[in-house]
């Protein structure tokens, strides 16, 4: 719909088409274009409104197809902002290096073991949004409880063991996983493994001073995980105009729940085996 605001316009701009032929208009356009980091300046000489005009129509036409492509590049970081990395997965031997040789062998790899069962209250996968603050923490978080439980079924799978060198029949709730054993059921376990030559014997023992040399310094790492998730909650309001914090709000709400249950739970599974 055309108003009168918009006919006295388009009469000022025929008048003003009139006038700048009547005087001889004479126009330099310039215009600059960087794409894939190089920059080109393209100049368009005006000697009339006529010549003026298609001039601007090139500049629009140019304009248009910049347009477009910004579009698309816009339209590409929006979709990988929107897209989520796949959420990690914790594997025996990123634990460290001497845990390698077991990693994916059900007899000691026991976060293996554990992701298998369908009822798992953790499967040791982790929440990852493509922000390494975060990711490092989730990472890091379920890195620690996977240490504490490789260390804790190792113990009872020490224990089993040494029922089978003795020849007897472990306790059920032992070989059901119902029972901790205590540090000092362990050592005395190893002690019998250690004079023994029963198949497998040496590497269960090997695996548990692995998993023990993990597990002495995990205190000190409970503690400085659940800073950083301190300090990540503590700064999360400052980030709030990220994308990614935004659009991913509700997946590291669950990566920090999920993590500060890991941090919780190493410490009752180390004190379970300590106690």
């Amino acid at each position: 719909m055309i108003t009168r605001r918009n006919i006295v316009g388009l009469a000022g701009l025929s008048g003003l088409t009139a006038a700048c032929e009547a005087i001889g208009l004479k126009a330099t356009v310039v215009t600059t274009k960087t794409e894939n980091g190089k920059t080109t300046t393209r100049v368009r000489e005006a000697k009339n409104w006529e010549e003026f005009e298609q001039a601007m129509g090139e500049v629009a036409t140019d304009f248009s197809d910049f347009a477009k492509k910004v579009g698309a590049t816009t339209s590409e970081l929006v979709k990988k902002l929107v897209e989520a990395p796949p959420p990690g997965q914790v594997k025996l031997g990123q634990l460290a290096s001497s845990l390698k040789p077991f990693e994916g062998d059900v007899r000691y790899d026991y976060i293996k073991v554990a992701s298998m069962n369908p009822n798992a209250e953790y499967d040791f996968k982790y929440v990852q949004i493509g922000m390494p603050e975060y990711d490092n923490f989730f990472r890091a978080s379920a890195e620690m409880y996977a240490t504490a439980y490789q260390l804790m079924e190792t113990g009872r799978h020490v224990h089993l063991a040494h029922y089978k060198v003795k020849g007897e029949d472990p306790p059920s709730d032992v070989e059901r996983g119902d029972r901790k054993i205590r540090k000092g059921e362990i050592e005395k376990s190893l002690k019998e493994l250690e004079s023994s030559v029963a198949d497998g014997s040496d590497k269960i023992t090997k695996l548990w001073v692995s998993s023990a040399e993990l597990g002495a310094q995990l205190a000190a790492k409970a503690a400085e995980t659940a800073q950083t998730g301190v300090a990540l909650i503590a700064s999360a309001p400052t980030q709030i105009l990220n994308p990614k914090l935004l659009l991913h709000l509700k997946l590291i709400v669950q990566g920090l729940d999920q993590s500060v249950s890991m941090v919780k739970d190493t410490g009752k599974l180390l004190g379970d085996i300590v106690a």
